[in-house]
């Protein structure tokens, strides 16, 4: 070949002569003119390019061919096990006794308790990494040379309890009345987790495993209301979302009549996320968008409570008199709030100035004790009535129309008495489904309006869970589909629940792992 304005040569091997008497061999040279090599019978000798060549070798036959074979035949014959006077049987015993010895009887005797055990164990022998199949996964590097912690009993494979004994909070799939043992009889931890397969946490993801039941789930749980389920994009049912209620969760599948949300708010999205914008109280028109309310937590995966004083506070003040003051009664607490008003009335009915006093009670006048004389105790019990008349009316207006009703749901225990207020408690869901597994940094490519749809929301019982039609506009089933993620059991559910907990302390629990094996 011709390389840089030089012939290349490349083979299984060649000897190149620097001089009458100095040889050497190479496996690849560059024959610049008058350079040679010896190849076989044979020399090469590099020579000037001829005009319009590149470059130009000259072959001369320097010894025969019968001679030059002979002589290859003698160098291959030189070295043999016959000149080395082993026999070939006696060596290849030689040569398989030395393999037991290295790879299995050494690495047994740190297994075995055998008498060459310590020897086994010394920095120098590799032991039993001989029998190592590939490094274990990062949770399970600290004892990654401690083979004896899951490989408790020689020779046979991991047994269900090696692993509880470290995983004591994991959770069965199903609770008890179920039987799980019986249910999952056969099964072994190490049907779906496998180690020394790599660093990162391995388990089974194919669909065979869950869909064995889920497929005709009726059929091994009897009264389930789980329905069937065999692929995410032929055979899954409609999502079930799980709503707060009273103090309790009720769970209604997508695609019902009783698909509401009971959070006792009064929150429309849409107005909040007019185009034109809100009208704060200090910014003038504000353009609200999903992330003013809805930030990602530090997980990423889902979001951070909304509160009243990071999110509403700016636009949604407090204020009862904001003619007289900037100050704002404390939220969620309403016996609270209404001691606020009390006590500002009453100190304005006493010590008032008159501008404030004026503004307040709309008649003219000034604080009681700010007038000339020592008031007598009638005229301190009207100054007081009056500040009670004006805190019952604000009181009345705050809770019931301009504030606290504006969002929240508010009732009165008993008005004609007297009564308090009692705003009913927030209940948002924080999960939607908690079966399943979803993270938002996941979908960060995608637009909120292109999963959920609040623009026209007009009422807070309205949910804006999306679909599973929307979300099989990217998400495909278990088997590959072009421009869709194939999408297995595995990615959005898991197996262990932490509702139904098997501790491997309890009594029975042990040998209920062994049942399930």
């Amino acid at each position: 070949m011709f390389r840089d304005g030089v012939v290349y040569s490349e083979g299984e091997a060649a000897v190149v002569s620097h001089s009458a008497t100095t040889r050497k061999a190479v496996r690849s040279v560059r024959l610049k003119p008058g350079a040679t090599v010896n190849v076989g019978p044979y020399r090469f000798t590099g020579v000037q390019a001829p005009e319009g060549f590149d470059g130009a070798i000259a072959v001369e036959l320097v010894k025969p061919l019968a001679e030059a074979a002979s002589g290859l035949a003698t160098r291959a014959s030189r070295l043999t096990l016959a000149s080395l006077r082993l026999p070939k049987r006696w060596a290849a015993w030689a040569l398989a006794l030395l393999v037991l010895v290295l790879f299995f009887a050494l690495p047994a005797g740190r297994i075995l308790d055998l008498p060459w055990r310590a020897a086994s164990q010394s920095p120098g022998v590799t032991g039993d990494r001989f029998w190592n199949p590939g490094p274990v996964m990062l949770a399970h590097q600290p004892i990654a040379t401690r083979c004896a912690s899951c490989h408790t009993v020689a020779f046979q494979h991991v047994q269900d309890r090696a692993c509880l004994e470290c995983h004591v909070a994991v959770g069965h799939h199903v609770g008890p009345e179920l039987k799980p043992a019986a249910l999952f009889e056969g099964a072994r931890c190490a049907s779906c987790h496998r180690d020394h397969k790599g660093v990162r946490a391995t388990h089974r993801d194919d669909d065979g495993f869950c869909v064995a039941c889920h497929r005709d789930l009726g059929a091994r749980a009897k009264g389930t209301q789980v329905e069937n389920a065999s692929d995410f994009a032929a055979d899954h049912p409609a999502f079930r979302l799980s709503i707060p209620e009273g103090d309790s969760v009720r769970r209604v599948r997508q695609g019902s009549d009783e698909l509401s949300e009971s959070s006792n708010l009064v929150f429309p999205h849409a107005p909040h996320l007019d185009p034109a914008g809100v009208k704060s109280p200090s910014r003038g028109r504000v353009q609200l968008d999903c992330g003013a309310c809805h930030r990602l937590d530090a997980s990423r995966r889902g979001f951070a409570p909304i509160s009243m004083e990071r999110h509403c506070r700016e636009c949604h003040r407090l204020e009862f008199e904001p003619a007289v003051t900037s100050r704002e009664v404390p939220h969620g607490k309403p016996s609270e709030a209404v001691t606020v008003i009390s006590e500002f009335y009453a100190s304005l009915a006493l010590n008032g100035v008159k501008d404030s006093f004026e503004k307040a009670f709309g008649v003219p006048g000034e604080g009681l004790l700010r007038r000339v004389g020592q008031p007598s105790e009638s005229e301190r019990r009207v100054a007081l009535a009056l500040a009670k008349r004006k805190a019952d009316r604000v009181a009345v207006d705050l809770f019931e129309v301009r504030v606290c009703g504006a969002c929240h749901e508010v009732g009165r225990e008993d008005a004609s008495r007297g009564g308090g207020w009692k705003v009913a408690p927030v209940r948002i869901a924080g999960r939607w489904m908690p079966q399943a597994r979803f993270s938002h940094k996941s979908h960060a490519q995608s637009k909120c309006a292109d999963c959920h749809d609040v623009a026209r929301s007009m009422q807070s019982s309205d949910v804006a869970i999306p679909e599973i039609e929307t979300c099989r506009e990217c998400h495909g089933g278990s088997k590959p589909v072009e421009k869709k993620l194939t999408s297995s059991c595995m990615l959005c559910h898991g197996f262990h629940d932490a509702s139904h907990p098997w501790s491997p302390g309890a009594p029975g629990a042990v040998a209920e792992a062994r049942g399930a094996r």
